[in-house]
């Protein structure tokens, strides 16, 4: 093969298709116009005969307007969103190329980019990375090949297997490959600076991602892999392609991202509408739990603050405990028993008359009602003694009337009658309320009635509090919703959760309740669960979680964010742990020294006057990072606040290393003070070292970096 002479070739081609988007963009503004006209010209008819006559249009006819005009804005948002996703193609047209023919078959060019394009007679110039035939690209090499359509499999031969390199809208060069992406293609594209966004990776996508992404009938998917092994983009990719492959009954609006923190949402938020798609909408588990209980909880942030306090040993027990598998068979322990008993029942009475009887309220909750969730038998419960309470109340309507006769007339004696009926049944009343009314709190406090004697000891420091503690919350709220007293979200379909090591049992738990209609990707790595008094970090107890004990687990295993050397020294931070297969990026070697204010300054200064874009300083928490913000030019500090955002250009992050998770910057200095380098003190380093994707400056105390003894 010419290589030169195919390239001008593929370079007529890209052209070709250049030509093409820009008539189909041209063509798609045309209709959009139109549109606006008809609207125009519909608003303008509708005014001229309101003019002449005020009378001339029935409240029918506006409707029927009203009816024409969104049908005319529904084709223009078509035809906009349309031009976009090609305006987004002109500088790359497509990415990829192989060569296929299937059995009995001729053989086909297949191209392959962002989105689908067809030429004026309706072939196929340009496959979209998400079509059945593009995980060829992705997952095989040249030779006897499949996919799987929606006819079912389709077997042939691979000829070719190419990949472009697209710069400003101009194709550069071309690399024929029999192995997976290229790596000096990807190293090309990993060597360039991060933006304050993630970037889509559907030209760079690995065959462990794309086996990820394609996943299609499972209740629940679990991503496993170290920092920077692409599970964040992944996930949102493959909301990206469930959207394309169910378009009929999915979309944006029914995909939840649970989101670890605001600048989290944000850095994440231009991925799906790069992909042709809308935005998500993204939530917070506080915003969950809050909104299900009704009460104040205790910030996230706020609770790891007091557990980094090595000495809050009671709050620390009491966290690791509710944080596992035990204390969620408590709480499951606990719905059961509640749904079989109910309430502690007792009769209800005023002195000698028995409204309703023990016995009977057991009866009625036990037998009557047992099909009902426990919150719809008390409604029903509180349907009878209504009932009873209103014959009562015209008993007794009578009965002070009577007496009440000699001293009151007309209205007066109808007010002074009732004030005194209201009065006497207010002590049945307030009972029958603290039977029925089975709040959050009343039910949790009930489901620790028998729980170890540190919950209890953990119970009582928090009875002052103006707050439910955080780890509390998603218990609290996964028996209200277990057993009724909540309302489940059945109109989302699909959830993202993100950073799923730092959740506890009980709350992936909740979660599964609380969306009992949704497919869930669960993103995690072990290595970051960086709650300093939660337990390691087992996602195979998700599937348990979730109740789906044979859902599959994809384990990312190679690292794209960091240099080699950044890669190496993450790696010596954890090194009892499964270590992550660096993509073998050179870099400069990390620096290591003892911490002081002016060398955070001079570390700072460094990586500016070298031209890095995005910078970090990451510190142990947020207290430091406010004292260190105060003493570095251009800081933005992420303190956990509903204004926290990512920064921009030339501002420097700094922040604590549970509100960076998920991020990655060009260059990061962690300040990091002395403590005990224990297991979970090592993950919580680990995880602001890994947010480095080509400078690393880790400072820290004296006795810390003794204790870490890094040989680079």
């Amino acid at each position: 093969m010419d290589k030169a002479l195919e390239l001008s070739r593929e370079q007529e081609y890209t052209a070709y298709v250049q030509q093409l988007l820009l008539a189909v963009i041209e063509r798609s503004k045309d209709y959009s116009r139109g549109h606006i006209s008809s609207i125009r010209a519909l608003l303008a008819d509708a005014w001229e005969e309101l003019r002449l006559k005020p009378t001339a249009l029935s409240v029918q006819d506006m409707e029927q307007l009203a009816t024409e005009v969104d049908r005319f804005l529904a084709r223009k948002a078509l035809t906009d969103n349309q031009a976009q996703r090609y305006e987004k193609m002109l500088l790359s047209p497509f990415f990829a190329r192989i060569d296929f023919t299937e059995n009995g078959g001729e053989r086909e060019k297949i191209v392959i980019g962002l989105y689908s394009l067809k030429d004026h007679d309706g072939t196929l110039l340009v496959h979209d990375w998400r079509a059945p035939i593009s995980s060829l690209y992705y997952d095989a090499m040249p030779g006897k090949v499949s996919y799987m359509s929606p006819m079912g499999e389709i077997k042939g031969e691979m000829h070719l297997k190419r990949q472009y390199k697209m710069e400003n809208g101009k194709l550069v060069y071309f690399v024929d490959t029999d192995i997976g992406i290229d790596d000096g293609l990807l190293l090309d594209i990993l060597s360039g600076a991060t933006s304050r966004h993630i970037r889509n990776i559907v030209s760079t996508i690995q065959t462990e991602q794309n086996r990820a992404i394609r996943y299609e009938n499972v209740k629940l998917l679990s991503v496993v892999g170290g920092a920077g092994s692409g599970k964040t983009s992944v996930a949102m990719h493959r909301a990206a392609f469930l959207m394309y492959r169910q378009r009929d009954h999915l979309d944006a609006k029914r995909i939840a991202v649970l989101s670890p923190s605001n600048s989290f949402s944000e850095y994440i938020s231009t991925v799906l509408p790069e992909l042709g798609e809308e935005n998500t909408a993204t939530i917070t588990l506080h915003k969950i739990c809050s909104d299900l209980i009704n009460a104040r909880v205790e910030m996230p942030l706020m609770q790891t603050e007091a557990l980094l306090d090595e000495t809050n040993t009671l709050r620390r027990d009491s966290v690791r405990y509710k944080s596992g598998r035990e204390f969620l068979e408590m709480m499951r322990a606990f719905v059961q028993e509640f749904m079989r008993t109910g309430p502690e029942f007792e009769d209800i009475a005023l002195g000698k008359n028995v409204l309703i009887s023990k016995s009977e309220l057991t009866r009625l909750y036990r037998v009557d009602y047992n099909l009902l969730s426990p919150a719809l038998r008390l409604i029903r419960i509180q349907t009878v003694l209504n009932n009873r309470l209103e014959a009562w109340e015209k008993s007794l309507y009578k009965q002070y009337e009577s007496q009440l006769i000699k001293s009151y007339r007309g209205k007066d004696l109808e007010m002074a009658t009732r004030f005194a009926v209201s009065q006497r049944l207010q002590p049945v009343k307030q009972k029958i309320k603290q039977l029925l009314n089975q709040d959050g709190p009343k039910l949790y406090v009930r489901a620790l009635k028998n729980a170890p004697e540190i919950l209890e000891r953990a119970a009582q420091e928090n009875a002052d509090a103006k707050y439910v503690w955080w780890e509390d919350a998603p218990a609290i709220a996964y028996v209200m919703l277990a057993l009724g007293f909540a309302s489940p979200d059945k109109n989302m379909r699909h959830l993202i959760v993100d950073e799923a090591q730092d959740y506890a049992d009980v709350a992936l738990s909740m979660l599964n309740l609380y969306y009992p209609q949704t497919q869930v990707t669960l993103l995690g790595d072990p290595k970051q669960r960086t709650c300093p008094a939660l337990p390691p970090c087992d996602p195979k107890r998700w599937n348990d979680c979730f109740q789906t004990p044979d859902a599959p687990l994809v384990t990312l295993t190679r690292c794209y964010r960091s240099t080699l050397p950044i890669t190496r020294l993450c790696n010596a931070i954890l090194p009892d742990s499964e270590q992550v297969v660096p993509f073998g990026r050179e870099g400069d070697m990390p620096k290591v020294d003892v911490a002081t204010d002016q060398k955070i300054v001079d570390a700072v200064k460094e990586l500016v006057d070298a031209g890095y874009k995005s910078i970090a300083v990451i510190t142990r928490t947020v207290h430091e990072a406010k004292r260190i913000s105060d003493f570095i030019p251009k800081a933005h500090l992420l303190d956990g606040s509903d204004e926290d955002i990512l920064t921009d250009p030339g501002d420097i992050s700094v922040g604590g290393y549970h509100l960076m998770k998920g991020l990655e910057f060009d260059a990061v200095v962690v300040v990091w003070e002395d403590a005990r380098l224990s297991d979970g003190e090592r993950r919580r380093l680990y995880t602001a070292c890994s947010r480095a994707l080509h400078s690393l400056t880790l400072l820290g105390g004296k006795k810390l970096i003794s204790d870490l003894g890094i040989v680079l």
